[in-house]
């Protein structure tokens, strides 16, 4: 063993076994065994386990690297390499091993495996055409490491900035908390509570008067929290934005443990071990996600939401839901991290008794000179959706006989619920049918002049909502496709499918593209061309267009490297207008000798790596490269080593 990594090794502490965890196996148990420390980087988090992530938890830890690369990691137990993968997003180059017990460790984003691991992962991408990734390949199954064992080098791969992502799974590959175990950082610093969300959860409720989610800042005073006093009506549901820190460094982490009682009595309370891959996107759910998709804020919430089937949870009868009677209730949030330390907040609910009014009226009259109006600017939940009353006057709704309008000080609300379908009509998107889908079957929607299609399979959603779906075609190859409102988390892909023009007959370098919002770019998605249809397949609402991609990428700034393991690489940047890099199909030649291509999707750059690469003086750099339309441009740079 290192005698570096001595200094790493943390004490048996004890900590009883999670019941969750314990039903894994007799065997296992995360204090039944002994890790150290994986790496000799640092003993400070970057990331705890349960974090906010883009479309999930964050199943791991995050230990520092101080922004750089090359520091040496370690087997935390005696075990046998179970898998080795290498990919250019998500986990990077990355090394499974599994132990005794059946349980497995994960180390993720490395730079560099040891040099057996890393001379078999070479001769495997040599033998496949130098090809960049490995997926599915056993032949380093049974290779044996003892505990404190090189077997690679911290990076940044797949995903930055240097960091190493330092994972634990029991046996059925269910992520749990490293924290439960021996291992352990410094902390006696207490969580930060910053806010407070409020979500109406009925078209009736309301808080501070309007019919939207209501956000308040935390005030700190003597120690306390305090979001002093919020009048409601009807049922409602908390969140709270709150982060934890450990001593000397300056990231924030997520909170362990949540409680919540409402005058004395317990109601909510959420604690975060372990998780499984399959329920691992309902951190969707789990935060308040208007919030989470607007703001970018992971507003936790204080009650379960309908589809949330994660094991975070304890609760009285309403899963958390506040309805109230009317008069004054004082609520306590507490919030804790793994090693006890605590903060909590405290408000004042005044509910007070319902006398809204509802506004009998089926359909709208449309003003001239409406400006914008847009379904995406209105307030969607489940079952209902507020209208602003700007945007109100102008559009047009149809509802069944009978059905109401309830008004608000912030628009008017319309019920969704129960309703198989809504005809809706406003300036921007024409006239649009919004249908009910329940994620219990799978759901067909059409769009107004029934041209267009959508199904959504079963679980494509995780509560039931309405979704409409308008499609504008200016010339055979020019068609805009919304699916409204862009307001709901999509749990499994779909398909919807357009008319095609019969005019169409030249499909190349042709495909769907969905707009994101928050990175304000164009993202491929699957498409298709069939006689009579274009169908696009996607995990997301929004804006779609058909555009045609004939720009091939562009190449620059070749300039030679060496790692922190010694290796000499070349980067080159590579940038492309739409569709794409097709790292599979690109190749890169120094002086005639055929690399391996790494591609760094964050850095916008191609890597030439050659485990035998020696700079010369003078160098030829031949690049091909491709986009996703197959587009395709080469280019011979002379680079001079200046290093």
């Amino acid at each position: 063993m290192n005698i570096r990594l001595l200094l790493f090794i943390t004490l048996f502490t004890g900590i009883s076994t999670h019941p969750l965890l314990a039903q894994e196996s007799d065997t296992f148990g995360p204090s039944q065994a002994h890790y150290v420390w994986p790496t000799e980087a640092s003993r400070y988090l970057s990331s705890t386990f349960g974090e906010t992530r883009a479309a999930h938890f964050h199943a791991a830890l995050d230990i520092k690297t101080w922004g750089r690369k090359g520091y040496e990691v370690y087997a935390t137990r005696d075990g046998t390499v179970d898998r080795v993968a290498i990919g250019p997003r998500g986990y990077g180059k990355v090394i499974y091993l599994k132990h005794d017990d059946g349980s497995y460790s994960v180390y993720a984003h490395l730079l560099a495996f040891n040099d057996e691991l890393q001379q078999l992962a070479d001769s495997v991408r040599f033998a496949d055409n130098y090809q960049f990734e490995i997926e599915k390949f056993w032949g380093w199954r049974n290779i044996e490491v003892d505990q404190g064992d090189l077997i690679g080098y911290s990076g940044a791969s797949g995903i930055g900035p240097p960091h190493l992502h330092f994972e634990l799974r029991t046996p059925s590959h269910k992520p749990f908390n490293p924290l439960l175990t021996n291992l352990s950082v410094k902390d006696d610093i207490p969580p930060q509570i910053r806010g407070l969300s409020v979500e109406p959860l009925s078209l009736r409720s309301t808080i501070e008067g309007e019919n939207a989610i209501f956000t308040k800042k935390a005030k700190l005073k003597n120690g306390s929290y305090s979001f002093g006093t919020i009048t409601t009506k009807g049922p409602i549901g908390l969140g709270l934005n709150a982060f934890d820190q450990s001593n000397n460094v300056h990231n924030t982490y997520a909170v362990y443990e949540l409680k919540l009682n409402v005058n004395g009595e317990h109601t909510f309370s959420s604690r975060v071990d372990s998780f499984s891959y399959g329920e691992t996107h309902q951190m969707f759910i789990d935060r308040v996600y208007p919030l989470l998709k607007n703001m970018d804020k992971g507003f936790q919430r204080l009650y379960i939401a309908d589809g949330n089937s994660l094991p975070f949870y304890k609760t009285d009868k309403q899963n958390g839901v506040l309805n109230l009677p009317v008069g004054t209730h004082h609520v306590t949030i507490t919030t804790k991290d793994y090693y006890g330390n605590t903060s909590t907040a405290k408000l004042t609910l005044k509910v007070s008794e319902d006398q809204q009014q509802k506004k009998h009226q089926i359909f709208t009259n449309r003003n001239s000179n409406p400006g914008i109006v847009s379904p995406d600017q209105w307030n969607w939940f489940s079952d209902w959706v507020t209208i602003p009353y700007s945007q109100y006057e102008h559009t047009t709704i149809g509802l069944a006989d009978g059905e109401e309008f309830t008004e608000h000080t912030n628009g008017i609300a319309v019920n969704l619920k129960g309703q198989k379908s809504i005809y809706v009509n406003t300036p921007e998107t024409g006239p649009l049918q919004l249908y009910r889908i329940n994620p219990k079957s799978t759901s067909f929607i059409s769009s107004a002049d029934q041209n267009h299609f959508a199904i959504f399979p079963r679980q494509t959603f995780y509560d039931t909502v309405s979704v409409g779906m308008s499609v504008n075609s200016f010339t055979q190859n020019t068609l805009t496709v919304d699916l409204i409102p862009n307001a709901y988390p999509v749990k499994e892909e779909y398909a919807f499918y357009t008319a095609r023009d019969s005019t169409l007959s030249n499909t190349a370098k042709l495909s769907l593209y969905h707009y994101d919002q928050e990175d304000k770019e164009w993202e491929l998605i699957p498409t298709s061309f069939t006689n009579s249809h274009i169908i696009g397949k996607t995990e997301t609402l929004g804006h779609f267009s058909l555009k045609k991609d004939q720009k091939a990428p562009e190449l620059r700034n070749p300039r030679l490297r060496q790692r922190p393991d010694g290796k000499w690489i070349i980067y080159i940047n590579i940038l492309d207008n739409l569709s794409g890099i097709d790292y599979s199909k690109s190749k890169i030649f120094v002086n005639d000798d055929q690399g391996i291509a790494e591609f760094e999707p964050e850095n916008n750059r191609f890597v030439y790596y050659h485990p035998n690469f020696v700079p010369t003086p003078s160098m030829k750099v031949k690049v091909i490269a491709y986009d996703k339309m197959g587009n395709k441009t080469e280019q011979i740079f002379e680079l001079e080593n200046k290093e």
